[in-house]
């Protein structure tokens, strides 16, 4: 079953939040408290999560439909990540048990193929992208960005272009020891959640 809204979360997670120690999370992640909502910087922006509505909502569009992705992610961290343990970046097949899960197509393929079609022979594009997401340019490929997709959960994106020999290629890092705290299938949404925003961002809408 494809999922698309952030309604169809497991309201397991937001059962779990509840129970929490929101002081845990706070000193955990670094998130910002306001009565009975969380505020996560997200890329550039700014999340809410309202735990009384269970929503999860832009802080600048609060109408948007957030995604099942973005909403599933956004609960993990929560729940679950300790930002001052997630390590340097290395590749998602470098982690634990990552040959096993991701594959080069299917359901647990890493979704480059987006990047790679669309900033393959475009390269002031991809630095645009980045410079509308607040992305940190980072050594690596012919380009490579840094997003901070929350606090201290940062993704890297690598560029290599297209040219009359190779196709356009693109990877991707993640923090280290991220197997510490989430699944592979969690890893894989935060790779499709980046996607989804670096896409987005290109659109006439966003500029």
């Amino acid at each position: 079953m494809l999922y698309n809204r952030c309604s169809e979360v497991d309201e397991n997670f937001w059962r779990d939040l509840a129970q929490a120690d929101p002081e845990d999370i706070l000193q955990r992640t670094g998130v910002r408290r306001n009565h009975n909502a969380l505020h996560i910087p997200y890329f550039n922006r700014e999340l809410v999560v309202d735990q009384e509505q269970r929503r999860i909502f832009l802080a600048d569009a609060p109408a948007d439909e957030p995604g099942f992705r973005r909403c599933l992610i956004t609960l993990l961290y929560l729940l679950l990540i300790d930002k001052s343990a997630l390590g340097p970046p290395v590749s998602p097949l470098e982690l634990p048990g990552a040959t096993m899960f991701f594959q080069q197509s299917g359901p647990h393929a890493i979704p480059s193929a987006p990047l790679e079609e669309r900033f393959g022979r475009d390269l002031p594009g991809f630095l645009e992208v980045g410079r509308r997401l607040g992305a940190e340019t980072r050594a690596g490929g012919d380009a490579a960005l840094a997003f901070r997709v929350f606090p201290g959960l940062t993704v890297e994106v690598i560029l290599w272009l297209a040219d009359d020999e190779f196709p356009a290629q693109v990877s991707f890092t993640v923090p280290a020891q991220l197997h510490r705290f989430w699944q592979h299938d969690a890893v894989l949404g935060l790779l499709g959640v980046v996607v989804k925003e670096l896409l987005q961002a290109d659109t006439p809408a966003a500029k």
